[in-house]
């Protein structure tokens, strides 16, 4: 992978990770049932949005959107996220489909 996850790339969780939320939690298990928790509602959305058809950009735009907040912000925030969630081998960054 390369330094950072690119806003041109899509995001999708790699095979055998899941997500759900576990009471007031939300669990990202990777394939050998290992947790990550404590996101909070910005990256739980982007989470639920990583599913290989959205670009990064695409899925920080429908974020900023929702959460009324400035997408700029909300960009830079996304591809730090998504760059963590592909270290912990949680995700693929795939080339942009068009």
């Amino acid at each position: 992978m390369s330094a950072g996850f690119g806003e041109d790339r899509v995001p999708r969780p790699r095979e055998g990770v899941s997500g759900q939320r576990f009471g007031s939690d939300y669990i990202v298990l990777d394939a050998e049932g290992r947790t990550l928790r404590g996101l909070n509602p910005t990256a739980i959305r982007v989470w639920e949005l990583c599913d290989g058809k959205r670009t990064a950009r695409a899925v920080a735009e429908q974020v900023a959107g929702e959460f009324k907040a400035d997408a700029r912000q909300v960009l830079t925030d996304t591809l730090r996220f998504l760059t963590e969630l592909a270290r912990l081998g949680l995700i693929d960054e795939l080339q942009e489909v068009r």
